[in-house]
């Protein structure tokens, strides 16, 4: 946690990570399911689609993880001078749009949807804002925490 954090009596930071590890463990079962449906003989028996159905739940719930690791990075990055406000405010909507294309999930397991779109929407600005939250740590020299505008 970042002094500032300490100081506010919050763990924003903690939340993100909670998130970036319950992602990680959600996309770790995604990836053994796929791993799976390659594997078994029958791809249109009753097995693929139970786990076809396993997947798509693990991946759309998957989003409500990336919601609290965007939320929680965004906020303590942002009070922590990490981040300009605007991308901060990328992180939130990132995040507000996974949220919703989670939300939408049971219009989305029993047939294809275009919900999906919101979710690449989500997705794209998930790539951005990592990829700037990823420059931004890179630029930084040690024990200087610049203060955003």
């Amino acid at each position: 946690m970042h002094d500032s954090e300490r100081a506010d009596g919050t763990a924003w930071s903690l939340v993100g990570l909670a998130g970036l590890i319950m992602q990680t463990v959600t996309f770790a079962a995604v990836t053994g399911i796929r791993f799976t449906l390659t594997a078994i003989p029958d791809h249109g028996g009753p097995v693929a689609a139970g786990l076809w159905t396993l997947h798509n739940a693990l991946f759309i719930g998957n989003g409500v993880f990336l919601t609290l690791a965007l939320l929680g990075l965004s906020v303590a990055g942002r009070r922590a001078g990490l981040l300009a406000r605007w991308h901060a405010n990328l992180g939130f909507t990132s995040a507000a749009v996974l949220f919703a294309w989670s939300a939408a999930a049971p219009m989305q397991l029993e047939h294809r949807s275009p919900l999906g779109l919101i979710g690449l929407v989500g997705w794209l600005l998930w790539v951005v804002w990592v990829a700037t939250y990823g420059v931004t740590l890179m630029r930084l020299r040690p024990g200087v925490i610049p203060v955003a505008a």
